[in-house]
């Protein structure tokens, strides 16, 4: 009888896994057009087990509630997936040693000169016999691998303007709880981390809720909703203030809403 197996690929939102461990978790790429760049990657196995990584790549766009969402390389119009490689499709990194990788990207002769671009790469776990053997053994047929997403941005040389911007502040009732939603553009033309965060003042008594900042990363030119879930006994009469903080400046956006509850 052939034996089958069924293998569960574990998307790390971490930066380890299993004794493995990947830095940095995103390369950022600049050149003019027809510049090659590189990046490197470092791959570290503290385990006593030799693992086998396959490389491979996707495009992918972040939604508005800023999940993200996975396509076939090469098929977004702000692709760079066939921009980059690696000089093998399989990466070994054996027990307790530590692999550098090296990214290339070759610049189109005819890129964009104001248009960031992104893909991701993907380190992915290959089974080896011994993994098979063991989940037949078990009876189970199930093989858990393990997979390193590296976010992978390209910005052109002339792009500097970082800048976000507070569209909306509403509320919203999802699940029987209150949400605050922040609604955020990024007008800039770069890549903008940020964090947003969030507090409520009773009009009334000058108490002060402070809720757990949101970190966010923007692409240009998109937009997201943060949504900051509400005390459930909240009553009363509030202003909500939100702040964004931009990475690397001092640069501050504050918006106001009253809420009545």
């Amino acid at each position: 009888m052939r034996n089958f197996f069924l293998l569960f690929v574990l998307i790390v939102g971490s930066v380890s896994a299993q004794g493995v461990s990947m830095s940095p978790t995103r390369l950022f790429f600049t050149g003019n057009p027809g510049e090659t760049v590189t990046e490197l990657v470092t791959l570290h196995n503290s385990s006593n087990k030799d693992y086998v990584l396959s490389v491979n790549y996707m495009d992918w766009k972040r939604e508005a509630d800023g999940n993200k969402v996975y396509f076939k390389p090469n098929t977004l119009d702000h692709s760079n997936s066939s921009w980059i490689s690696t000089l093998e499709n399989n990466v070994s990194v054996p027990a307790g040693a530590t692999m550098e990788v090296l990214v290339t990207m070759q610049v189109p002769e005819d890129a964009s000169t104001t248009e960031v671009t992104n893909s991701m790469l993907f380190f992915t776990q290959l089974p080896t016999q011994e993994d098979k053997a063991t989940s037949s053994s078990t009876g189970l047929g199930i093989v858990t691998l393990f997979e390193f997403g590296l976010h992978v941005y390209y910005t052109p040389p002339s792009n500097n303007l970082k800048s976000l911007e507070i569209t909306n502040i509403e509320e919203i009732t999802a699940a029987a709880s209150k949400k605050a939603a922040i609604s955020i553009t990024n007008d800039g033309n770069v890549i903008n981390d940020a964090t947003v965060e969030f507090e409520l003042i009773n009009t009334e008594t000058g108490e002060e809720i402070k809720l757990k900042p949101i970190s966010i990363s923007m692409m240009p030119q998109s937009h997201q909703m943060v949504q900051f879930t509400l005390p459930e006994a909240i009553s009363g009469n509030y202003l909500g203030v939100t702040i964004i903080k931009m990475a690397g400046t001092s640069d501050l956006r504050v918006g106001e809403k009253s809420f009545s509850f």
